[in-house]
């Protein structure tokens, strides 16, 4: 009988793997190009020929949704590694060190969360383009600041321990203990946020797009749900349910992974 955590991971990988997987054979399970119009009559609903039917330009809305879980992960984890670094490179001196520098550090941090960062997102956006990588780079840059507390968190409760003492004991400079003793023991607290920041990224470049700001030379779900926006008065529900559908799937993945990471890498007795 399976176990709850078993169970947990059965579904994350029902809901990722997916996605996962249209992601990375999109090229292979399309045969038209997300970005192309006039490929069948508009507003086309299901059918064999279009699974997801077509938008109001005669796009293939499965071409659309296919290649936007390319996107979305693109994003989720690209922008993702670029905010664990950052509060890496924060959270850790900030905690070990303390006094002056510490709080700078932290008081740097708290003006950024003090900031809404889908607003923050937007204007970034708006004054150095709409492009994939700069869209990557400005969400990496405004989602640090949560990765970096809990960062915090676990070094102040560690760089007391008996490990750490020794290390410093011993003659171990305070960049090395940072990094090869406290570092590999908050990765399992760091790790389930990590995971949620990733569905988080998902949901801001899909509202990005869906504003008219993402990039338009790829083809994403935001993106996919602005064009649907502009005819759902018509009652073509396929072209605003499926890629919202897959956006909603993508995120209850992540936060899902999250969890069961968390239960996995710190284990409490229920």
């Amino acid at each position: 009988m399976l176990s709850l955590k078993n169970k947990e991971v059965a579904f994350t990988f029902l809901l990722l793997g997916p996605i996962l997987f249209a992601a990375i054979f999109a090229d292979l399970i399309t045969t038209h190009s997300p970005l192309r119009t006039g490929i069948g009559p508009a507003l086309l609903s299901p059918s064999s020929a279009f699974p997801m039917g077509t938008d109001q330009a005669g796009g293939d809305v499965y071409s659309q949704v296919v290649y936007g879980a390319r996107v979305a992960l693109y994003v989720a984890i690209g922008s993702t590694a670029l905010a664990l670094v950052i509060a890496i490179l924060i959270g850790l001196p900030a905690g070990y060190m303390g006094g002056l520098a510490g709080e700078v550090l932290m008081r740097a941090t708290d003006l950024i969360l003090s900031i809404p960062s889908f607003i923050l997102t937007i204007f970034i956006v708006i004054l150095f383009g709409s492009r994939l990588d700069i869209i990557i780079l400005v969400i990496g840059c405004v989602s640090w600041p949560t990765l970096a507390r809990i960062a915090r968190a676990q070094v102040l409760s560690f760089k007391e321990r008996e490990f750490v003492l020794a290390a410093r004991g011993l003659g171990a400079g305070s960049v090395n203990i940072m990094l090869d003793e406290i570092l590999p023991n908050i990765w399992p607290a760091l790790i389930p946020a990590v995971t949620i920041q990733m569905g988080l990224s998902v949901v801001f470049e899909a509202g990005l797009s869906f504003l008219g700001l993402g990039d338009p030379n790829v083809s994403s779900w935001g993106r996919t749900l602005w064009l649907a926006s502009r005819s759902i008065y018509l009652g073509t529900w396929w072209s605003i349910l499926l890629p919202g559908i897959a956006i909603v799937i993508t995120i209850l993945g992540f936060n899902i992974a999250g969890d069961t990471l968390e239960e996995i890498l710190n284990p409490r007795e229920r």
